[in-house]
């Protein structure tokens, strides 16, 4: 019997040398792009900024650099997941400390990592018996808020509203009804009750809330044996197009789905983690204490993680079977959560949003008052939307003309195109963006507006 083959012992080696033994990354533009459209998903095409897809190497707090060195401003947030900005000081210490020891523990054994993080979570809720589930996706998390609240209520329906973005995958996918492309050309999910949304800009019952909550109420009786199993909803809408709820809508729906024995969900995925400014999550600002808290993107700053709070009861429900998710609760991840918490406090940014963004807001309704094309403003911190239309009566969705400004000004500032029509401007930056930036956004937006066309 001969022994098994040693392998070599890497740690032995020069970074240098392991380095040239990985892959290669292609730095040029043409050959990169080839790259994408050979070996990657054609599916990609279907979601992205622009026309040509810009090649970026490196990224430093609100900035991004392409392959040959050109700044931009990222107004973007890469879709929002950078929330501390890029090569956070606190996000990149304590991811890299976390690398030291192990890159990975699964839920079958235990870390302090996702614990430390949970409780740092819970510490930002109102008073309750709040526990935390961590995944990797916002995806994932609203899926699994949507079966813990099934779970829990032993009821099926779930009220979603128009114009919400709540993912693209599974049950997720149907809650979603803000973009109709992301509908594939399969059978949805059952269980959800789509309701009208109150835009207060253009809403199909005008401003106010009343006669949305008459629908909300309507839809529920039509529908349903009058029973819920969760009502879930942004604080504001995000790829819906930047769309702040009323406050009385949210305490009102709210109260009736209780009151029907569901449990209300606030999806914060877009709006948590200070970039509403004023609160940590932005359904503080409603005045009403969710039942399930859904967080992703800005609370990783780029690394996967994703997390369900939920009272403590409600997670029990689960218990009766087997869950688990070999990749949530990733110790690495948690760092990186642990690190945007840091920079939220101690760096100043959740204050930073609240100041700037009350800044760039003030540019951008000065903005509205010299072009006709900007129908509305609106927005909380630093997550703000620009509609365009191409009469401010009748309210016709300016979209190839923010296709063009997105395409235009992509030589030096990254914007992305919300809305059921995509004729909304994002401005959802790393909450580290000044307000010389902010202005000079502004200034790039303006010289592009000025032109004939």
């Amino acid at each position: 019997m001969t022994d098994s083959p040693v392998p070599p012992d890497a740690s032995a080696l020069p970074e240098a040398e392991i380095l040239e033994t990985l892959p290669p990354l292609e730095w040029d533009y043409r050959t990169a792009l080839a790259d994408r459209e050979t070996y990657l998903t054609p599916v990609l095409k279907t979601f992205q900024a622009t026309t040509k897809p810009v090649l970026f190497k490196s990224g430093l707090g609100q900035y991004l650099f392409d392959s040959d060195g050109n700044r931009y401003i990222d107004t973007v947030a890469m879709n929002q997941a950078i929330s501390a900005g890029y090569r956070s000081p606190y996000v990149q210490a304590a991811v890299r400390e976390q690398l030291e020891d192990m890159q990975h523990c699964s839920t079958m054994w235990m870390h302090p990592g996702p614990a430390s993080l949970a409780k740092a979570l819970v510490g930002k809720m109102p008073p309750d018996d709040w526990v935390v589930h961590f995944l990797s996706s916002g995806t994932e998390a609203v899926d699994l808020a949507l079966m813990m609240a099934r779970n829990y209520t032993q009821r099926h329906a779930v009220v979603a509203l128009r114009s919400a973005y709540h993912g693209a995958v599974g049950a997720t996918a149907n809650a979603t009804t803000s973009i109709a492309r992301f509908h594939q050309k399969i059978p949805s999910a059952s269980g959800i009750i789509h309701v009208t949304n109150p835009d207060q800009y253009r809403g199909i019952h005008g401003p106010g809330v009343d006669p949305y909550l008459a629908e909300f109420r309507s839809s529920i009786a039509a529908s349903t044996n009058g029973e819920l199993a969760a009502y879930i909803f942004e604080p504001i809408q995000g790829y819906g197009g930047v769309i702040p709820m009323p406050t009385e809508y949210v305490r009102q729906t709210s109260a009736l789905a209780r009151e029907l024995g569901g449990v209300v969900i606030a999806d914060e995925v877009q709006t948590a983690v200070g970039r509403t400014g004023a609160h940590f999550f932005g359904f503080t600002e409603h005045g009403v204490v969710p039942d399930m808290v859904v967080l992703a993107k800005g609370i990783g700053n780029g690394f996967p993680l994703s997390a369900v709070i939920a009272r403590r009861d409600i997670a029990e429900a689960m218990t009766g079977r087997t869950f688990m998710s070999t990749m949530g609760s990733n110790p690495t991840c948690c760092a990186a959560g642990r690190g945007v918490l840091a920079a939220l406090e101690h760096g100043g940014l959740q204050e930073n949003a609240r100041i700037v963004g009350a800044q760039a807001m003030d540019m951008f309704r000065e903005l509205q008052t010299r072009y006709e094309v900007i129908g509305d403003v609106r927005g909380r911190g630093l997550m703000i939307g620009m509609e365009l239309v191409k009469d401010r009566d009748t309210k016709e969705p300016a979209t190839e003309l923010v296709h063009a400004i997105a395409d235009e000004i992509a030589d030096s500032v990254i914007v992305t195109k919300a809305g059921a029509h995509a004729n909304v401007l994002r401005l959802v930056p790393p909450l580290c963006l000044t307000a010389k930036d902010a202005a000079d956004v502004v200034d790039r937006l303006d010289s592009v507006l000025a032109r004939p066309r």
